[in-house]
């Protein structure tokens, strides 16, 4: 059943809400929006967003991640929980996604997703 969840996504549309007041955050949604040539992402942050998505922003600004994102199906993943299934849209990224999930790597990516959330402005 998974299987065919994820392979409906190959086909869906996201809303990327981002936290682009952080230099670094910011960098990395335009090294997303670089490689999303397929148009898979729509991206929200709080200097390009439509009043519309403002309660997105505000739900991204009372969650802990500096990242949330939006299936059509109104299904969301915030942080590096989110990180496969912007990757496995990406080109090559599925290979990366794959490897992403690979047992310890979710418990490492919080932790360094935690760390540079908490210092991003050392990092940035």
């Amino acid at each position: 059943m998974e299987g065919v969840r994820l392979a409906s996504q190959d086909l869906c549309h996201f809303k990327l809400v981002y936290d682009d007041r952080c230099p670094l955050v910011g960098r990395l949604a335009n090294i997303v929006k670089l490689w999303d040539r397929f148009g898979h992402f729509s991206f929200i942050g709080w200097n390009n967003y439509d009043p519309i998505d403002a309660g997105l922003l505000s739900e991204l600004e009372k969650s802990q991640w500096s990242l949330l994102l939006i299936d059509d199906c109104n299904e969301r993943w915030s942080g590096p929980n989110a990180i496969p299934f912007i990757l496995k849209n990406l080109p090559f990224g599925k290979m990366a996604a794959v490897l992403y999930t690979l047992p310890g790597t979710m418990w490492f990516t919080h932790a360094v997703y935690m760390l540079v959330s908490r210092n991003h402005r050392k990092f940035a």
